[in-house]
């Protein structure tokens, strides 16, 4: 039988792509959001998870609990997944790419069936206008459970901050605890050592008012890719006598752009 193209479904998400990668293909999440997917069952670990990898996916629809054959027909995480079930209508498969963008994440989800008889071919052409009112739910369900997992774990790592993050420690307490610096120069006021983190950052970041450091200083905020998403929040260590001697976080909370500081003085 010939495949039937049965839905599309197209949205920006203004968030990375590795996060939406992660909410669309993992359990731990995929769980929250897909109200009709109990659990699914793997031969071996999720993460050994490839193309051609198969499992059972158990859903209820409507009343029903139905357990079906799952296959992965592609799987690029995280730009392309291609999933193929197998019921008595037929094949069906749900298609999904994302792309990065300037803004965030091109989502993108197609959905088809290769019916296993005329009956089905004849049914699928009749009703699957009806497919939209199942699938756009799901999926603006899912780009809203996107935006609470980046929400929470914004709130998580300014917290971890505050918590951790203390003045008079060392330079190696801090790449323990953080990692290497993302961008080290001098912070204009005083003239004391500084480092940058830009936290939650998009691949592709660039911070574009570094050029302007070498003129008016080091501890600028880029402001504008904060509340665009381009990064979630500006970390600001300064540094003195090898110690830390003041500490600026500026990260977005309700819409406006707060900042923690905390200083040795």
């Amino acid at each position: 039988m010939k495949e039937i193209h049965c839905f599309r479904f197209e949205a920006e998400i203004y968030t990375n792509i590795d996060l939406v990668s992660e909410c669309l293909n993992k359990d731990e999440h995929v769980l929250k959001w897909n109200t009709q997917i109990i659990e699914n069952i793997y031969d071996g670990s999720e993460d050994d998870l490839g193309e051609g990898a198969t499992f059972i996916t158990r859903q209820k629809i409507g009343k029903k609990v139905y357990e079906l054959q799952g296959k992965y027909t592609k799987y690029d995480p995280p730009n392309y997944a291609s999933v193929e079930t197998e019921t008595k209508e037929g094949i069906s498969k749900t298609e999904y790419s994302m792309e990065e963008t300037p803004e965030g994440t091109n989502f993108i989800v197609n959905v088809s069936l290769v019916p296993s008889n005329w009956i089905y071919k004849l049914a699928t052409h009749m009703f699957k206008w009806s497919f939209k009112y199942v699938y756009n739910e799901q999926f603006e369900r899912f780009i809203e459970y996107v935006y609470d997992v980046e929400y929470e774990r914004a709130r998580f790592e300014n917290e971890f901050i505050k918590e951790n993050l203390e003045i008079g420690m060392t330079e190696s307490d801090v790449i323990d605890l953080l990692g290497e610096a993302d961008a080290v120069g001098v912070e204009d006021t005083n003239a004391s050592h500084l480092w940058r983190y830009d936290i939650g950052a998009m691949d592709e970041y660039e911070n574009p008012l570094d050029k302007q450091f070498a003129e008016k200083g080091f501890n600028v905020v880029d402001e504008k890719g904060i509340r665009d998403g381009f990064v979630k929040m500006q970390l600001f260590i300064g540094w003195k006598d090898g110690k830390i001697s003041s500490i600026k976080n500026t990260y977005l909370e309700d819409d406006k752009l707060v900042t923690y500081s905390l200083l040795s003085e």
